[in-house]
């Protein structure tokens, strides 16, 4: 015990009784609630019998009096009702339903429309009450050759006088209870709680990545064992964090090497960012060179660009990426067409992967001496086709996402794409960033920071439209993967 024992003990002293005291004071809580409900509910089922039993006596004198008229059953109620006090009746009420009309004693004031109401209520409710005038009412009733008697009292002296029973009685279990809790504070305290929290934390800086922390030694051969295993773990993991991290640059070195070159190709410029949100990610882009001949007249010069973003992000991601790669170059090896291309992919997409693994994917044939464009898209972000004179174009998805029916299929759709005019693909990682008040960043905006760079070469335009997602996201955690071609 060192110098600093007494403001260690004081402390934890707090975090105890915070721990320990206060489940026993929302049990002992939740104890008096259910001893108040259960003790009322069967307060209410006396009152209820109790009341019952006096509309029943009630009823046989109304229908003796019923012969003589209405004035003699009214007089009977309210001098009833009259002798009943307060104290004893709070809220006491009598009614009387006729086959010629409905009576209430008038003795304390309370008759009304509404009052005759809520005691019909009542007598309908299972626990036999009802609101009545921003207070409630319990109420008996009995009914016998076409008359109905109801009597009614207030549920709040009840409730009241079940109430401090209830707190007389939780008061002994919560002396019983507070000695019980200190004795227990004081053990652990002395015996468990500072130990514990010294390997509670060394725990926490683990966890926190501080790999390096250790436990230090202890004189109790329980807790020793404990911090022996901690300070094992501690090492395990650093060794464990340590391959990891190696494994982990290597596949990122490898998905970064089986991206598309940005180097120019024949008639087209080509720049691009990817953005994982972990090492490695689950978006993908290329550019093959098609190159096909047509009989015998010389290559056409075609390529093909692909943008696909696979669900999820990660490692499980990025082997799927490298699925829809392997696909892909071996699509382009026999067919030339966005849709045909498409088509092979998802099949073989369907066939190799997991139920609930799904891609979207952007493919377009660029033709640049023709000057054309053709593309299909399975479900992905639109892109954006801006013309040299101003002319803006969405190419929407033509068909559904990767992985969901083993024969779809998807339309074309066919755009002139001339000299300067510029095609810009992203995933929906762009158009999802949020900000700090869960603002998206959106179409619109990615759309006019596009056009406002129209003038700009392609990697400083690449780089606005970045630097705008960040600026948009203000230090907030990217939560997906971004491509933007």
């Amino acid at each position: 015990m060192n110098v600093r024992w007494p403001a260690v003990v004081r402390s934890i002293r707090f975090r105890l009784l915070m721990a320990v005291n206060l489940p026993l004071a929302i049990l002992a809580t939740l104890f008096l609630l259910y001893d108040f409900r259960r003790e009322l509910d069967h307060k209410t089922a006396e009152k209820s019998v109790a009341l019952k039993e006096e509309a029943k006596t009630i009823l046989s004198a109304v229908a003796e009096l019923h012969r003589e008229g209405r004035v003699r059953i009214q007089q009977y109620i309210d001098t009833v009702c009259a002798r009943m006090r307060e104290s004893d009746s709070p809220g006491h009420h009598i009614a009387v339903e006729l086959p010629e009309g409905t009576l209430q004693a008038r003795a304390h004031h309370r008759a009304s429309p509404q009052m005759i109401e809520a005691m019909r209520q009542a007598s309908k409710s299972p626990d036999w009450r009802a609101p009545m005038g921003g207070k409630e009412i319990i109420v008996g009733s009995y009914r016998e050759d076409g008359l109905t008697v109801f009597v009614s009292e207030r549920m709040a002296t009840l409730r009241r006088d079940v109430w401090t029973d209830v707190v007389q009685r939780a008061l002994a279990v919560v002396v019983l209870a507070g000695v019980g809790a200190a004795v227990v504070n004081i053990v652990l305290l002395r015996l468990v709680t500072v130990p514990l929290t010294k390997l509670v934390r060394v725990v926490r800086r683990i966890a926190q990545g501080r790999l390096e922390s250790r436990a230090e030694t202890f004189s109790s051969s329980e807790l020793e064992f404990l911090a022996g295993e901690i300070n094992q773990m501690g090492q395990a993991l650093a060794d464990a964090d340590r391959y990891r991290n190696a494994q982990m640059a290597k596949a990122k070195e490898i998905q970064r090497h089986l991206l598309a070159d940005e180097k120019s190709i024949e008639g087209l410029d080509l720049a691009s960012r990817f953005l994982p949100a972990d090492e490695v990610g689950g978006d993908y882009y290329d550019v093959l060179a098609l190159d096909r001949a047509n009989g015998d007249r010389e290559r056409d010069g075609a390529v093909l660009l692909c943008v696909a973003d696979v669900t999820g992000h990660g490692v499980s991601a990025a082997m799927a990426t490298m699925l829809l790669r392997s696909l892909l170059h071996t699509a382009a090896e026999s067919y030339d067409q966005p849709r045909d291309i498409l088509a092979f992919i998802n099949r073989h997409f369907w066939e190799a992967t997991l139920p609930g693994d799904f891609a979207s994917a952007f493919l377009a044939r660029i033709d640049p001496r023709q000057e054309r464009i053709t593309y299909a898209s399975a479900g992905h972000e639109s892109a954006w086709l801006l013309s040299s004179d101003g002319g803006k174009h969405e190419l929407e998805s033509t068909g559904l996402i990767l992985g969901i029916d083993e024969l779809a299929e998807w339309d074309v759709r066919e755009y002139d794409f001339r000299r300067h005019d510029r095609l810009l693909v992203v995933t929906d990682g762009v158009t999802e960033t949020f900000g700090p008040n869960d603002e998206v960043f959106g179409s619109r905006r990615l759309v006019e920071t596009f056009e406002q760079q129209a003038a700009m070469p392609l990697e400083a335009a690449v780089d606005a439209i970045k630097e705008s997602l960040e600026t948009f996201r203000r230090g907030t955690k990217q939560l997906d993967d971004i491509t933007i071609v």
